[in-house]
């Protein structure tokens, strides 16, 4: 009887298992937050029902002292799969200040973690957090809502958020990059101080580009990573003859250093650096990157190449060197990072530009093709066999996907100036 009496003592410690996605309507109770270090979660009835979320259940959690990361979390019952669905959105409501860190850290047998920061307060917004290239070995969600900072259980230091879910972002950014295609996640990987958006060209309306935010309070090398921590979907093809990629960029100051490295997504110590200097004051230009002249105090081109480091993940650093307690507030532009020497890319097309879209689908695959007329289209299923064959000779085509089961397949892709393939989701 002892024994019985025990057990169940012990069974509230274990958390129920959950599985995205989590609305707190139904099988979600208080009991299943796992708290730590100063951070209470319940589940409570939704302070504010607006346009944004009429849910009658949500999730709370109170900060209260503590750890500067204080939060509480929530173990699945599987591991996550961001094949498909890339990335985590969820609703908040804070009373907190607007700018009000979210972080999103995801555990299990490895963890990894995103930010977000809130652009309203005393209201409910949707908050997202990208996971590209996160492997499927984790299941548990931890929420930390102002990390960094110390909670005091008042009001500020209360936090909602409900619907979080998975969803499809976009496809893998690639090189080239010119931010213009509807169907590619541009998400960019700030650190250091950097703050960075997605944004009209302020000097060429139509145009779309990145805009940095060197704070004043950002590090000597604080840079943004040209993508998600997931890098580009393909290596850079960088050797010791074909060793320069670059990028158009707009500083306020000619003379401003300027630094690309180049790194391995999956092994952050194997990179390569070089730097150049602005030479326009206000405008844009294009600035070149040779990879064979390192920058100082790092690797060379030619020791990682020789060791069989491959690079597919860029980052950019605006006025590298300099704090911004120094040097102030600066913003920075910069647009189409490309593969090649500045003469190749400004004077002839390095390849045509192919889209797919919408990927993943349900009925059809819309090909198209920005310069050259589509000349052959190949669908394989995952085993590699051929299911269709196609020759449009237009630059444009859907390929009709109503009769595909669900899955993954692959379109390879000929025009007159390449053959590209694509991994092709069918819902």
């Amino acid at each position: 009887m002892r024994l019985i009496t025990l057990t169940l003592l012990f069974l509230p410690l274990f958390a129920q298992g959950q599985s995205l996605p989590i609305d707190f309507e139904s099988d979600l109770i208080s009991s299943d937050f796992v708290d730590f270090d100063g951070g209470e979660g319940s589940v409570v009835a939704n302070p504010l029902s607006d346009a944004v979320n009429t849910s009658e259940k949500v999730g709370k959690i109170v900060r209260d002292g503590g750890a500067i990361w204080a939060g509480s979390k929530i173990p699945l019952d599987v591991n996550l799969d961001f094949s498909l669905n890339n990335t985590i959105v969820m609703k908040v409501f804070t009373t907190a200040p607007v700018g009000t860190i979210v972080k999103f850290k995801l555990e299990g047998s490895g963890q990894t973690e995103r930010d977000a920061k809130t652009t309203v307060t005393n209201a409910w917004e949707e908050l997202k957090w990208d996971f590209t290239g996160t492997p499927n070995n984790l299941n548990e969600l931890v929420f930390m809502f102002d990390f960094g900072s110390t909670g005091n259980g008042a009001e500020s230091s209360t936090f909602y958020f409900d619907d979080v879910k998975q969803e499809y972002g976009g496809a893998q950014i690639d090189l080239p990059v010119n931010f213009e295609s509807s169907t590619v996640n541009y998400s960019m990987s700030d650190f250091g101080g950097n703050e960075s958006e997605l944004t009209e060209d302020p000097f060429n309306p139509g145009n779309k580009v990145i805009k940095v935010i060197k704070t004043d309070l950002a590090a000597t090398w604080a840079g943004t990573t040209i993508g998600t921590p997931a890098g580009f979907t393909t290596n850079i093809p960088l050797s010791m003859t074909t060793s320069k990629m670059t990028v158009k960029v707009w500083s306020p100051e000619a003379g401003t250093p300027i630094r690309l490295k180049v790194e391995d997504s999956d092994d952050p110590t194997h990179t390569c650096e070089t730097e150049t200097n602005t030479t326009v004051s206000g405008g844009w230009e294009t600035l070149e990157f040779d990879f064979t002249n390192q920058a100082p105090g790092t690797e060379l081109l030619s020791i990682g190449l020789g060791m069989g480091w491959t690079y597919n993940m860029a980052s950019i650093f605006f006025n590298f060197g300099t704090e911004g307690a120094v040097a102030g507030e600066q913003t920075y532009y910069f647009d189409d990072v490309q593969f090649g020497d500045l003469q190749s890319n400004t004077t002839q097309v390095v390849a045509d530009r192919l889209l797919v879209y919408p990927n993943p689908s349900e009925d059809q695959w819309r090909i198209y093709s920005e310069q050259f007329e589509i000349e052959q289209i190949e669908i394989y299923n995952s085993k590699g066999q051929q299911l269709l064959v196609q020759r449009p000779n237009a630059r444009t085509f859907n390929v009709d996907a109503s009769s595909f089961t669900p899955g993954v397949y692959f379109a390879k892709i000929t025009t007159a100036s390449q053959t590209q393939s694509f991994k092709l989701l069918k819902n």
